[in-house]
Formats: C-alpha cells, sequence, structure tokens
C-alpha cells in the first residue's frame, strides 16, 4: 500500500506539473494575441520604428508560443513501443525552433533599423500611442510572472526557453515606451527612435543565443547540473548498504529527468535483499525528483567493469 501511494503522488505531481505548463501555454497565446493587436494600432498611429520593433517581437511571439503550446502536449503523450523514452525530446526541437525565429525577426528588424536612420519617420499621436505601450508592459510582466511559475512546477524546457524571451519583452517594452514619452517631450533627437529598435534587435538575438545552447543541452544529452548531480550521489550513499558508486548518468527529456548509475553491494547478499535496497534508492529519489524515470545495475562490491564503459572510464562517485 505504502508504494501505490507513493506512486500516485508521483503521478499526481507529474500531472501537475504538466498541467502547469499547459495552462501557461495557453494564456500565454491569448495574452500575446491582445498585445499583437494594440502594438498593430500603436505602430498605425504613430509610424515608430521602436514601436514597429515591440511590434515584430510579439508577431514572432504568436508562432513562438503556438509552437510550444504544441510541443507541450506532445511531449506529454505517454511512451510508446516506438518511443520507449517518451516523446520529450520534441521541447528541445521546438526551443531550437524559436531561436530561428527570433534570429528572423531580429534581422527584418535589424534591415528596418538602418534604413530609418536614412530616412527618418515622426512619430505621431503620442498620448495614444505611450497608453498602448504601457498596456504592453504591464501584460508582458503578466505573461513573465505566469510563465516562470509554471516553469518552476514542471521543468518544461519549451516553457523556459518561451519565458526567457517573453522576460526581455518587458525591457523591450519599457524602452519603447520611453523612446515615445522622450519623444513627446522634445528631449531628444530622431535617431533615438531606430537606436531602441537596433537595441531591440540585440536582445532578440541574446534569447535566441540562450534558448538555442539550451535546446542543444537537451538534444545532445548534456548531463544535468552539479548540484542535482550532487545530491542523487548523496542520497545513493546515505543508504547504508551501499559500498560504492559509478557511472552516474542525467539527462533532460521534455519535463523528465533520466537518472541511471550502479551501485556496489556485498557480494554475498541475496538478490531480493539487493532489490529491495535499489527499490529504497530510487524511492528516496523519486521524493526529491519526482520527474525522474531511474534505471539503477547492481554490481558486486569492487566490480566497475561491463560493455557500458567501454571508451570512458567508469566514473566512481
Amino acid at each position: 500500500m505504502p508504494d501505490e501511494q507513493n506512486q500516485k503522488q508521483r503521478l499526481h505531481q507529474e500531472k501537475q506539473g504538466d498541467s502547469a505548463a499547459l495552462s501557461a501555454s495557453t494564456m500565454t497565446v491569448a495574452t500575446v494575441i491582445v498585445l499583437v493587436f494594440a502594438k498593430a494600432v500603436a505602430v498605425a498611429y504613430s509610424g515608430s520604428a521602436a514601436v514597429l520593433s515591440a511590434l515584430i517581437d510579439s508577431i514572432s511571439d504568436i508562432g513562438l508560443s503556438l509552437m510550444t503550446l504544441l510541443a507541450i502536449r506532445w511531449s506529454m503523450k505517454p511512451a510508446d513501443e516506438d518511443h520507449r523514452y517518451g516523446h520529450g525530446k520534441i521541447e528541445g526541437i521546438a526551443a531550437l525552433l524559436q531561436a530561428a525565429f527570433l534570429i528572423g525577426g531580429g534581422s527584418f528588424l535589424l534591415m528596418e533599423a538602418m534604413g530609418r536612420f536614412i530616412h527618418p519617420v515622426i512619430i505621431q499621436n503620442h498620448i495614444f500611442t505611450l497608453f498602448l505601450m504601457g498596456l504592453s508592459v504591464i501584460l508582458s510582466g503578466l505573461i513573465s510572472f505566469i510563465q516562470k511559475m509554471a516553469v518552476k512546477k514542471s521543468g518544461s524546457l519549451a516553457l523556459e526557453a518561451d519565458s526567457l524571451h517573453y522576460s526581455s519583452d518587458i525591457a523591450i517594452n519599457g524602452a519603447v515606451f520611453l523612446v515615445v514619452f522622450a519623444d513627446y517631450m522634445n528631449w531628444t533627437a530622431q535617431w533615438l527612435d531606430p537606436l531602441c529598435a537596433l537595441a531591440v534587435a540585440g536582445l532578440m538575438a541574446n534569447a535566441a543565443y540562450k534558448i538555442a545552447a539550451k535546446s542543444f543541452d537537451m538534444l545532445m544529452d548534456k548531463e544535468l547540473s552539479t548540484e542535482i548531480r550532487s545530491k542523487i550521489i548523496a542520497i545513493t550513499r546515505s543508504h547504508p548498504e551501499v559500498m560504492g558508486l559509478h557511472d552516474l548518468r542525467t539527462i533532460q527529456s521534455g519535463t523528465r529527468y533520466l537518472i541511471s548509475f550502479d551501485i556496489e553491494l556485498d557480494p554475498s547478499m541475496l538478490l531480493w535483499s539487493a532489490h529491495e535496497i535499489t527499490r529504497e534508492i530510487e524511492k528516496a529519489i523519486l521524493a526529491e525528483y519526482p520527474q525522474s524515470e531511474i534505471m539503477i545495475h547492481v554490481d558486486p562490491y569492487g566490480d566497475t567493469e561491463d560493455s557500458r564503459h567501454i571508451g570512458k572510464k567508469a566514473e566512481a562517485t
């Protein structure tokens, strides 16, 4: 009964995380549609390159957020005969595509801003534009907050990537607001408007780089953080029957951690006893990381050689 209760609790935590990611992604898509409409009106009334840059950023956000929503739904599909480790890697692919979208939008914005330096456009209807950009700052902050809370619950890479560039949107929309306000007060020259657009293009490129790096980490099976690995080692070594630990391997696939390692036990121990020890270690790790799939191999103490270590020395930890 305790085993069944623990499993139900773990499944409940996983479902909560998946549900949080899905809800946050759905709310993001709806909010971004409102942002695009507000910024499109602001561009039509103002003619500002800075406002145009914010609109281009939000238009790309719609595609990115829809992609994130689809990726999260796909990653939630259970494992099947063709995908025994589930479908979590789709989140890495989605994040990589997000980076490509941002690079494309930033490149277009770069060319538009350079053209505005040569042929400046006078900003008009400042008050109405300021109202719409102020609304954009508030909505961007709301999106960022919702996504960060959902990332903490789910660990979704696709949502984390989406959250990363929405965090920069607060600075983007805030900067555009200040540019329009400064122009309204006649505090600056016309070159500030396209200069702001160039800065936005730079922010988009920076976000694309960070998102691409995270997606490559997942797709290339990069190890989890040192903090998580150290915690797994500490939990395993805390079991009084564990005499050694080696070949710890950890990767992330979507919202799940895939963990495998070897433990060394007393060679005279009964198979059933060894099995119970691995169960106890597994439960302890799942209590800390409920979204994990764990594989523990048992070796007699002192024997660290097997076919999985060919090409690399067994990692003693």
